[in-house]
């Protein structure tokens, strides 16, 4: 059975709109601390929001806020990061073997960004 291009194009609109209203930061990601390797914890980042799980007990950057999304990245806009750990901003790349990270920076005073962390998905 043959259908007409306009059916197929019909058939395959709701992934399309569905693959574009999706940032590419959302999901679950697992951190390494870049100062010395060690896991640093686990990231959730969706709709809007993101939590923080540390691995050290106790830690000030564990809990939740609010993220404001981009296709490359997203901007921590409140919460634990923010407070408990100077985090504010992460931008997604590739790692050496060209699989997705997310690195998550912290604002230093002479307008730099230091990169603290480095996620990959869960």
């Amino acid at each position: 059975m043959r259908l007409p291009l306009t059916a197929l194009l019909l058939l395959a609109a709701p992934a399309f709109a569905q693959g574009m209203t999706v940032a590419g930061v959302e999901g679950n990601w697992a951190c390494r601390a870049l100062i010395d390797g060690k896991k640093a914890g686990i990231l959730t980042i969706f709709a809007g929001t993101y939590g923080y799980a540390s691995v050290n007990f106790g830690s000030k950057a564990s809990g939740t806020g609010s993220a404001g999304m981009a296709s490359d990245g997203v901007t921590f806009l409140d919460g634990t990061l923010v407070q408990g750990a100077g985090i504010t901003s992460a931008l997604l790349s590739f790692d050496t073997e060209g699989k997705d990270a997310l690195t998550l920076y912290q604002p230093q005073p002479d307008q730099t960004q230091k990169p603290i962390l480095v996620c990959n998905p869960r």
